[in-house]
């Protein structure tokens, strides 16, 4: 509920209280002449425009107290929905991400690695729990690929060379422990070819930039709930 419908409430409710106020005070004055039979019919109506006073000022209370309740409830929802919208323009790239995370610097002077090493690395980093990855400065979403083109590495139709820098925003000792285990990504990296060296640097503060163009669909189009059903 709005903020404008809780300022009228306590105005009603403001009112109400005032009008009694003044009501009492010129009463006195009237009361002064009157005989004792008619004392007792103006008390006993008094006494039940003071029970229909206090049911309004219960009611208005109630009322006042459900404004509050609903007005929390309508706040809690908003931030809800900002946060959710954050978390999928992340997932989108759409925005920058920062936070803790790890760069992991590939070093492959013969071109020894291909697509199939990029993905296996990429993968066990978002099993790691990797938020936003960026491979020399292109943005990783969930439609990425990576190709080779004239014996060319490309992400995302983006030719990359080496030393190829994956940069990764999440849990970075986990990353880092991910990448380093026995026979694992660095392991693998490094018996692809030679010369090839894989570093694995922790990093208390990273940014990932938003990806430079929104992805675009052609064939995928968002379906209803109506027609889901």
């Amino acid at each position: 509920m709005s903020t404008a419908a809780i300022a009228l409430a306590c105005g009603v409710l403001g009112f109400l209280l005032v009008t009694q106020l003044r009501a009492g005070e010129s009463l006195g004055t009237q009361l002064e002449g009157e005989r004792e039979e008619d004392l007792a019919t103006i008390l006993a109506n008094l006494s039940a425009e003071s029970d229909r006073l206090q049911s309004e000022f219960t009611d208005l209370r109630l009322t006042l107290l459900a404004f509050e309740e609903s007005a929390e409830r309508d706040g809690l929802a908003m931030r809800n929905l900002e946060r959710r919208l954050q978390d999928f323009s992340i997932l989108a790239g759409v925005v920058a991400a920062e936070g803790e995370g790890i760069v992991l610097t590939v070093d492959d002077p013969r071109g020894a690695l291909g697509p199939e090493h990029l993905v296996d690395t990429v993968q066990e980093l978002r099993d790691a729990g990797a938020e936003a990855i960026d491979v020399n400065g292109v943005r990783l979403v969930v439609s990425s690929a990576f190709t080779v083109r004239n014996n060319r590495l490309l992400v995302d139709g983006t030719p990359v060379t080496s030393p190829y820098r994956v940069a990764a925003v999440g849990p970075a000792e986990t990353m880092a422990r991910a990448l380093a285990i026995p026979n694992g990504v660095v392991d693998t990296l490094e018996r692809a070819g030679d010369g090839v060296t894989a570093t694995v640097d922790s990093r208390a503060q990273l940014t990932v930039p938003a990806r430079g163009q929104p992805t675009s669909f052609v064939f995928g189009e968002p379906v209803t709930v109506e027609a889901a059903e």
